[in-house]
């Protein structure tokens, strides 16, 4: 280890001890970051700076969602932008094509969402390690050619909502914008307390002993494969219910948008910087990500175009040198019985 290095690691765990951050109760720091956040529209006037934080919020959620599988099961998955254009397509479909309300199309998006999630790994399921990330980016590449030739939801021209509907609420098309954020907003909180829920929980655990080894996973009695399927449900589910979220946010929706290769590898960028396997980690990753990429991509526009890819990949190259685990690391929720590491006098642990 080099003498920069080991000064940056020290440096960031006199910090840690300092602040007493591993001291405070998991459920604490969610509920005071979200009442923090829910000021954000009356505190801005900035469009900019509220649509950034709509994508923010909104990347929190499908950074939960792509956690469940890829963090906590560790099985990593490059092709979540399926599920997640499933449930962006149902819900416009069905809200332009037969008139069903939104409210009731994100749940349906959801479920199909969830349905193609199922059948998908009960197809993938078998394969192990980078034969499982083919097999899942395979499907989702598949997906965007068979999109891009289907007349019927537009094809290459996708769907766009009636602009007569804007403002209506059964629509779920709203003028001000800080509506759209206090949905993105709600749904991170959703997706971020089921998730804590889930940390917590027997599933939980018996996902994270799968990530840890599987073999032994199962000669202890656990089903791998069985388990892996309830995550990669669960995981689709609110990846399709986000895909629902954005097609309504920009009322429109196509495959360049759903399906291009990089909306796969946002899902895990988020994670994977934040920290896999955590509940704070896609807040953490969504908010580093998301803001970056905004800002970059429009200073950086023009002339200049490609560049904040540039930026944004040194950034991650950074992070992978020195805090390759991700910004957070894994620790048990204080308070619980269950999770707390007895005799330890530093109140450490290598669990989140």
């Amino acid at each position: 280890m080099s003498g920069l290095e080991q000064h940056v690691r020290e440096s960031v765990a006199k910090i840690g001890r300092r602040t007493g951050l591993r001291s405070v109760p998991l459920s604490y720091v969610i509920l005071a970051f979200f009442a923090a956040t829910l000021a954000i529209p009356s505190l801005s006037t900035s469009y900019f700076f509220l649509n950034t934080a709509i994508y923010a919020f909104l990347f929190i959620g499908l950074g939960h969602s792509w956690n469940v599988i890829g963090g906590y099961a560790g099985q990593i998955s490059l092709g979540h932008a399926a599920m997640f254009a499933i449930g962006g397509y149902t819900t416009a479909v069905l809200f332009i094509f037969y008139d069903v309300t939104p409210y009731v199309g994100l749940v349906a998006g959801g479920l199909l969402a969830a349905v193609a999630g199922l059948a998908l790994g009960a197809i993938t399921f078998r394969l192990r390690y980078h034969y499982f990330s083919i097999a899942t980016l395979a499907a989702s590449l598949g997906m965007s050619i068979v999109f891009l030739r289907w007349d019927w939801i537009g094809g290459a021209v996708g769907l766009e909502y009636p602009l007569a509907e804007i403002g209506n609420a059964y629509a779920f098309a709203f003028r001000d914008r800080r509506l759209y954020f206090y949905v993105m907003w709600a749904f991170a909180l959703a997706t971020t307390l089921f998730v804590y829920r889930l940390h917590t929980s027997k599933l939980g655990i018996y996902l994270r002993a799968i990530d840890m080894d599987q073999e032994l996973a199962e000669n202890a009695g656990i089903s791998a494969f069985w388990y892996k399927m309830y995550a990669m449900g669960l995981s689709s589910f609110i990846a399709g219910v986000g895909g629902g979220l954005f097609a309504q946010y920009l009322l429109y929706i196509d495959p360049q948008t759903t399906l291009k290769l990089i909306r796969n590898v946002e899902f895990v960028l988020i994670a994977v910087i934040g920290g896999l396997g955590t509940v704070l980690g896609p807040i953490v990753g969504a908010l580093i990500y998301i803001p970056t990429r905004e800002y970059t991509r429009t200073i950086l526009s023009g002339s200049h175009t490609g560049l904040d890819w540039v930026i944004f990949g040194t950034i991650l190259v950074l992070l992978s040198i020195y805090k390759p685990n991700g910004l957070i690391e894994r620790r048990p929720v204080i308070g619980d019985r269950t999770d707390r590491k007895p005799n330890s006098s530093e109140g450490e642990s290598d669990d989140n």
